[in-house]
């Protein structure tokens, strides 16, 4: 098959698959909770877009990781290498997020300018890895961000469904938090010194110019949203473990 065709193809099947597992949400997650069927209208939506992600995340997340760490042709310096699972693993990323797109406009989730701003990011990020084949290991840790979005994903999951104050949600925390930091914010420096080093190689002339802007302005965009969102992240576990108010006793 070309892989024009079967890029293409993997964007279909993502989007197809986002929406199929967001309309089996509800029969899933009202089989595990009876909380699930108590939940508004909006707020059962947001919970069922999260059960979606948290699954197609885990297959994305985990291309981003191999491709990044155990792809031997993928590495920093390389200017040009047409990766195909890299591609493919964009393309299900752009399937996604048009499907996330459509659902939060749809059901108004998330409604902030900020969700908007990240999902067209996310978007034009999806359409440069799809189409362009320049510095695949830049493009693979936009994929690597998503191995930490199923802990994000199930931490909301668990909250809708209140279990806020259980032993799970304290752990999925702590895991969120640590894969938090090392998909997303202990590879900052380490992008900047690639692109860095990209710069002073002579090799920016060379990248495709979709990916160039992308690579520089995209990726500040996304490094100040993940560092305010760590932030957050810690903010709250210093709620729970340092200054613990009467009313957040775990339960088993």
């Amino acid at each position: 098959m070309d892989e024009t065709v079967s890029i293409c193809l993997a964007v279909l099947a993502s989007f197809v698959v986002s929406m199929g597992l967001f309309a089996a949400a509800p029969k899933i997650l009202g089989r595990l909770s009876k909380q699930y069927s108590l939940l508004g209208p909006q707020k059962r939506a947001q919970t069922n877009q999260e059960f979606k992600s948290a699954i197609v995340n885990l297959v994305l997340g985990s291309i981003g990781v191999y491709v990044l760490f155990f792809e031997p042709e993928v590495y920093p310096r390389r200017v040009r290498y047409n990766c195909l699972l890299l591609r493919h693993g964009v393309a299900g990323y752009l399937g996604y997020t048009i499907a996330d797109a459509f659902l939060m406009l749809r059901y108004r989730l998330h409604d902030t300018n900020v969700f908007l701003i990240h999902h067209v990011v996310g978007t034009l990020c999806g359409l440069a890895g799809t189409i362009h084949t320049s510095v695949p290991w830049i493009m693979s840790t936009f994929l690597y961000y998503e191995a930490s979005s199923p802990f994000v994903n199930f931490r909301a999951i668990l909250s809708a469904l209140g279990l806020k104050k259980t032993r799970l949600y304290v752990v999925n925390g702590l895991m969120m938090i640590a894969v938090f930091f090392l998909c997303r914010v202990a590879i900052i420096p380490v992008y900047w010194r690639t692109v860095y080093t990209l710069y002073t190689d002579g090799s920016f002339p060379q990248i495709d110019s979709f990916v160039y802007y992308l690579m520089i302005y995209g990726r500040l965009f996304f490094d100040v949203l993940n560092v305010y969102w760590f932030s957050l992240m810690m903010r709250t576990a210093f709620a729970i473990f340092v200054w613990p108010k009467s009313d957040t006793k775990i339960q088993d």
